[in-house]
């Protein structure tokens, strides 16, 4: 008697049905509406002038969290408000359903293997820029630079710089069916290409960053997408899990601390955006227990086995694997951003005197 549970599909599968099949089909049919091309900018923060003037918005950006629901996942119509928000869902359909919303693009800030377009997608690896090229054409438009600019390749990305995509047709709701949308219901959306610092060196149990420079580099980066954001003049942002998960590892408290003084006190971008949203796609996912769990792998003397899971990881663009619940003990990513993108928290921190703007600072020439 057959089995009645529909056939568990390999995400290579799925990967060799967008190739051959999929991209060809965009490239061939729809390069005039959406242009299979991307633009590397290897400095944003140099390169990028961005104007000030009567599209500023007047205050600080204003935040407010959300609690995660199954139903988030299964939402389309999505309706988000012009405040910073943290939600449960998949970045890229919450993106594209609030851009239906607001009649403006909303792009998407993506984690991004440094070394080739869309890492290992063709393979199982499961990192969300992975996994979003097996249900669009990213790995395409990231390969593809735009013939006016006669750059021959984007890859490598440099330490500061990201791949921007116009143009990213997602044809697929979901990147482990093979099935593919109606024609009529693919959609296309912006996508900021950066990779994240990987695996940074910390201190303080796996709260911190060690060195201030690496610290300054992850603020460089988010910068830098942010700066790309508005140079194409867009005024909503939807970020991923940034930098979070086991194939990066930075440390989410400060990670979510750092978004937050950038959003809230760049010089450059502060004004720009009328809404940035956060959102996780597991709401369960807790970086924390990654970082506490290596640490308690070297002292134990595990090192070995720490420097091979290290070496898997990298194949991925971005973490995945299981899920770390709250049930270890540890925070998910989603709780800590929440936490500190709450209402009160947000208060606090904009009533501090910033101290980049003390006497002693500005006397010492920094």
């Amino acid at each position: 008697m057959p089995s009645s549970k529909p056939l568990k599909i390999k995400p290579s599968e799925v990967a060799a049905d967008t190739k051959r099949k999929l991209i060809p089909e965009v490239t061939k049919h729809y390069r005039n509406k959406w242009p299979p091309y991307s633009y590397l900018y290897p400095q944003p923060l140099v390169d990028l002038p961005l104007p000030r003037g009567p599209h500023m918005h007047p205050d600080l950006p204003k935040f407010r969290t959300y609690n995660p629901s199954p139903s988030w996942k299964l939402l389309d119509n999505v309706v988000l408000t012009t405040d910073m928000d943290v939600y449960s869902g998949d970045p890229v359909n919450i993106a594209i359903s609030w851009a239906e919303s607001l009649g403006a693009a909303v792009p998407f800030i993506c984690s991004a293997n440094e070394k080739r377009p869309g890492g290992d997608w063709e393979t199982g690896v499961v990192g969300y820029e992975e996994r979003l090229c097996r249900r669009s054409n990213l790995s395409a438009t990231l390969s593809t630079p735009d013939p006016a600019t006669y750059v021959d390749s984007n890859y490598p990305i440099p330490i500061e710089g990201a791949i921007y995509s116009p143009h990213v047709v997602r044809f697929r709701h979901d990147q482990d069916r093979i099935e593919s949308l109606d024609v009529k219901d693919w959609q296309s959306l912006p996508v900021v290409s950066m990779p994240p610092t990987r695996w940074p060196k910390l201190t303080d149990g796996g709260r911190k960053y060690s060195f201030a420079e690496e610290r300054q580099l992850v603020m460089n980066k988010m910068r830098a997408a942010l700066r790309i954001c508005a140079y194409q003049q867009f005024r909503y942002v939807v970020v991923g899990d940034f930098g979070l998960g086991n194939g990066y590892r930075n440390p989410p408290r400060e990670l979510a601390e750092l978004w937050r003084e950038v959003l809230l006190w760049d010089t450059d971008l502060r004004g720009q955006f009328l809404a940035v949203v956060f959102v996780f796609e597991d709401e369960k996912q807790s970086t924390v227990k990654h970082i506490l769990d290596d640490i308690a792998k070297k002292n134990k003397g595990g090192s070995s086995s720490s420097s091979s899971s290290k070496s898997r990881s990298k194949s991925g663009s971005s973490s995945s694997g299981s899920s770390s619940s709250s049930s270890s003990g540890q925070k998910s990513d989603f709780r800590v951003f929440s936490e500190v993108f709450n209402d009160t928290e947000v208060a606090r921190v904009r009533n501090q005197i910033d101290p980049r703007y003390g006497f002693a600072t500005i006397m010492g020439g920094a």
